[in-house]
């Protein structure tokens, strides 16, 4: 009994040694990040997409004229995360858990702030995140759930009012990415993760004129997280 007992204590010790200890613990996630969006296909995404390549306001008179507001910049903003994920013994490495990331961008044209496009969506689902190496730090992480895009073009219409126009639509994404773990604090069960995260996602938005339009976008993120 004494051996068995002796042997079965040092294959656990094996086991859990032969796994990063970050991926031992339960982990919180807090982030934020640079995010930056590819907008890819959906009729009036790409549309509003056009008439900002070519300068001009999304406000169309009754003439058909639009007024030439200057060049946009590129689309940009902001990510912030929260999730969590949990050991899954069964696989060394490996845990599962939830992620909920709010993303803003925007882009405005010469002329000012008067005009504008902004480009928000929020996904969540569920996640994983996975130490492959023992004594390196190193992660993937992937996840998959429901995304919410919520657009808006803000205008100056023919009276010289200020106008929104907003659009919202729901459906699906999925995340990969990878990234590192650094080790700043005494307590080595916190970390500063710096990671690179690509998103793709496809929404269907009802859009005056047309109907059921499906979007499909994507956006690239570099976030820097504390885990606890």
């Amino acid at each position: 009994m004494t051996a068995i007992a002796f042997v079965t204590s040092n294959c656990a010790g094996i086991c859990v040694n032969g796994q990063n200890p970050l991926s031992q613990t339960t982990q919180v996630e807090v982030g934020i990040g640079y995010a930056t969006p590819f907008l890819q296909s959906g009729q009036e995404l790409t549309r509003a997409e056009d008439l900002r390549d070519q300068g001009l306001s999304y406000y169309e008179d009754s003439q058909g004229n639009r007024k030439n507001v200057g060049g946009y910049s590129g689309l940009k903003g902001y990510s912030f995360n929260i999730g969590f994920f949990k050991p899954l013994r069964k696989t060394k490495g490996l845990m599962v858990g939830a992620m909920v990331r709010n993303t803003q961008t925007g882009s405005t044209p010469g002329d000012g702030y008067q005009e504008a496009y902004f480009f928000n969506f929020i996904t969540a689902g569920v996640a994983v995140k996975y130490y492959p190496f023992e004594n390196t730090n190193l992660f993937a992480k992937a996840d998959f759930g429901l995304a919410a895009v919520l657009t808006k073009n803000r205008f100056i219409n023919e009276e010289g009012d200020q106008n929104f126009f907003h659009q919202f639509g729901i459906g699906s994404c999925g995340s990969l990415g990878v990234g590192y773990s650094f080790l700043p604090f005494k307590d080595k069960s916190k970390s500063i993760d710096a990671q690179i995260l690509y998103q793709q996602l496809s929404t269907r938005v009802e859009v005056n004129g047309i109907g059921d339009d499906h979007w499909k976008f994507g956006a690239l993120n570099f976030t820097v997280a504390f885990s606890f």
